[in-house]
């Protein structure tokens, strides 16, 4: 596997887990919502750039090297979107701002004409390597490379502030600091790697190149997890809170049943149609219904239905 499909199995693993998550929990926060565009335009920003994909769009689109500068931009789109979550996370005032979204899109514009610029005739999954030597080439991985180190460094800067304002972010936001350091270097590297390739400077390339490799990996697996680390573990909470919701639906509608026909009265529960993101409010509506129909009857309340009462109160 290349360098960059390494790079990319971290964040993989943390949108499999975003995706699955919504898919059954169907909850989302704001820094939830960025984290999973960031981890989509990364991964795919990451994995694009392969000879078989290189070779197929250069096909299709007639242009040699497109899944390079595809994979720049989704790149610059990720990062900014990384930026976002963790801003979020951090509760940075002011998150959405136009000009913010101006510069990414100016970083954007830069790259397609750069892009263009470059004389990259033949197509090739190794870009740097094969179409480095000339200015346009270096400016363009300069512009990409500036651009991400200066957004992870700005919201690096954001945790910082909210560890100090005692905000509650969680602690493993230290390796999203360690990996936007990682990340800043990295930039430093590949700037300086366009440099001496330009100036035809073939050992200070080897070098630099072998340098590049183990920081890129060591700056992906950290801001991956840094990120993620606030993120999973809540994650991890609302699978076992939706897990138990369903096998409460099995214990306590049958109840509900058996109550409602020794009361002589229904409530709401059964005509609703209830979509799968409102399991809380079904379960809500569940244990209120089985309690008015138990005092109806006469009967004792089922303890599970007193237990998921209190149980929903805590969490919500």
């Amino acid at each position: 596997m290349t360098l960059h499909i390494w790079g990319s199995i971290p964040v993989w693993v943390v949108l499999t887990v975003l995706v699955v998550r919504l898919v059954l929990v169907r909850t989302q926060s704001a820094s939830v919502g960025w984290l999973m565009a960031c981890c989509g335009f990364v991964a795919v920003g990451l994995t694009i750039n392969q000879p078989e994909i290189t070779s197929f769009l250069a096909g299709v689109t007639s242009v040699p090297n497109i899944a390079d500068l595809i994979g720049r931009c989704l790149m610059v789109c990720g990062m900014f979107a990384l930026a976002q979550s963790v801003e979020a996370a951090a509760r940075s005032a002011k998150l959405v701002r136009p000009g913010r979204i101006a510069g990414c899109l100016a970083v954007l514009v830069a790259l397609v004409v750069l892009f263009t610029m470059i004389d990259a005739p033949t197509p090739t999954a190794q870009f740097m390597v094969v179409y480095g030597d000339q200015l346009p080439t270096a400016l363009y991985s300069a512009v990409e490379m500036t651009y991400i180190a200066i957004v992870i460094a700005r919201s690096a800067v954001a945790v910082l502030r909210s560890f100090r304002s005692g905000d509650g972010l969680g602690r493993m936001y230290w390796l999203f600091v360690v990996g936007a350091a990682g990340l800043v270097l990295l930039a430093a590297i590949a700037i300086a790697l366009d440099a001496v390739h330009v100036a035809g400077i073939e050992p200070a390339v080897a070098v630099l190149s072998t340098i590049y490799a183990p920081v890129f990996l060591t700056s992906m697996v950290l801001l991956a997890v840094g990120a993620a680390g606030g993120v999973l573990p809540d994650a991890a909470r609302e699978f076992r809170d939706w897990g138990d919701a369903r096998r409460r639906f099995r214990r306590l509608e049958p109840e509900l049943r058996r109550l409602e026909a020794a009361s002589g009265n229904t409530g709401l529960y059964f005509t609703i149609v209830w979509q799968r993101r409102q399991w809380r409010s079904r379960l809500h509506r569940l244990s209120v219904e089985i309690e008015d129909r138990a005092r109806e009857a006469g009967q004792d309340v089922p303890a599970d239905a007193t237990l998921t009462t209190a149980r929903l109160k805590e969490i919500s």
